[in-house]
């Protein structure tokens, strides 16, 4: 049949239409059917995890062990999981956990494999990880019952490194991941190592932020918390050798971590420390990091004037001339008291007579505020935030240290009273 005319355009105008309503209907079938299609497939996937057969005991440790073991195994031994037994773990989560045992497992080698603790061997190992734990802590049978699995090395390269372990929860007699155990051993890692990264980074902002929740009394005025991270940043740059990625983990947990730093410089010699983390009852994280609260050379100051200085040798006029005449003086064996208002001085002198000529100072103390202080800025009756901000790290070694001078090694220490106030600073000697 042939249209002329008016007819044959109406025919194709009517054609086209039809045309173009039968390719939108199948464009829009076609996105359904994808739509649906993927959410049929991932359907698939999770009801074959759901219809998996549970896993015993021995196969499921062996699954995370092959993950552990390489990490192009995670995927397929996370898969192998059934969801019944996965404990709600994400596999992001999983597969960090598994990086972080693999990176620890290197000191032995590659794992080949496993062995269950036995109950005295786990009580032993979770006591290392309540161990020192306050009553503000959380410990670790608050994560439910567990058992513990041992990573095997047949050819272990060091059989002094740390054990390889990892747990898996214990519900009713089913075995599964210790989901929230994992989840929060990963967050625990990541908050410490993010305190080594900002130290690294010297950005003490960050570092305030970090710390802060390890100095939660009031003396930790925001200035305190500030001169601490600063003293902090600048003892890793000046004091630590080792570079962040050799840190040595040797306790991996949610509730404690904890870190051995090798190569560390002290005053004489070549030494390491740990640095911890522990997780409060509240959820709140703290570290712990005991830095040497070192101190420069400290003199006797009167009216803010440099008098004496520890371990060196005086006449008696030559005190009396920087000080004045003592209150009192006394004399037993070898040793000259001498007792200002506020301050007492002790020195070795040679005694004729009951009387002295020269004499080596080795001890001052300070009782009361007046115009006696020890150094420039350390005087009684300052309060203990006061003494962090020149100290920052006097909290953590009992509120004493030393220094060594030409003449000898020398304590400082002090005193307070129920309000946080000096009430008494003590330098003196170290004998022996």
């Amino acid at each position: 049949m042939r249209f002329r005319g008016n007819s044959a355009k109406t025919f194709k105008g009517s054609f086209v239409k039809v045309l173009a309503v039968i390719l939108s209907v199948t464009l829009i079938s076609g996105m359904c059917t994808c739509l649906t299609g993927c959410d049929f497939i991932k359907g698939l996937r999770r009801g074959f995890k759901q219809s998996q057969k549970e896993l015993s005991k021995s196969e499921l440790a062996r699954i995370i062990t092959v993950a552990i073991m390489n990490e192009k195994n995670v995927s397929d031994s996370f898969s192998a999981i059934p969801e019944s037994q996965l404990d709600n773990i994400s596999y992001s989560v999983f597969a960090q956990y598994c990086m972080v045992l693999r990176k620890t497992s290197q000191a032995h080698g590659t794992p080949d494999s496993f062995r269950f603790l036995t109950d005295t061997e786990k009580a032993h190992y979770f006591a290392s990880i309540d161990a020192d734990a306050g009553e503000e802590y959380k410990t670790i049978d608050e994560y439910g019952e567990m058992d513990v699995v041992e990573l095997c090395f047949s050819k272990d390269r060091d059989t002094g490194a740390p054990p390889v372990r990892f747990t898996l929860a214990v519900n009713d007699g089913k075995y599964t991941v210790a989901g929230q155990y994992m989840t929060d051993s990963i967050f625990a890692y990541t908050y410490i190592n993010h305190y080594f990264e900002m130290i690294d980074a010297e950005n003490i902002d960050a570092l305030e932020a970090i710390i802060k929740s390890t100095y939660r009394s009031d003396i930790y005025l925001n200035s305190v918390i500030h001169a601490k991270a600063l003293f902090i940043a600048d003892f890793y740059k000046m004091k630590v050798k080792t570079n962040t990625k050799d840190y040595e983990l040797k306790l991996f947990s949610p509730t404690h971590i904890s870190y051995n730093i090798p190569e560390v410089f002290s005053e004489t010699s070549i030494t390491s420390k740990t640095v911890s983390l522990r997780l409060y009852k509240n959820g709140t994280l703290c570290i712990l990091d005991k830095i040497p609260s070192t101190i420069d050379e400290i003199s006797l100051y009167k009216n803010g004037e440099s008098k004496l200085r520890m371990g060196s040798t005086y006449s008696q006029s030559e005190i009396f001339r920087l000080l004045g005449e003592p209150v009192l003086s006394t004399v037993s064996g070898d040793v000259v008291a001498l007792a200002y208002r506020g301050v007492t001085l002790r020195l070795h002198a040679e005694i004729k007579d009951g009387k002295w000529t020269y004499g080596r100072l080795y001890s001052i103390a300070v009782r009361n505020q007046g115009d006696f202080s020890l150094g420039s800025d350390i005087y009684v009756g300052m309060n203990v935030s006061e003494l962090l901000l020149v100290y920052p790290m006097f909290d953590e070694c009992n509120y004493q240290s030393s220094f060594r001078n030409v003449d000898g090694d020398f304590t400082l220490s002090f005193e307070f009273d129920d309000f946080g106030n000096v009430k008494r600073i003590d330098l003196g000697e170290n004998v022996g």
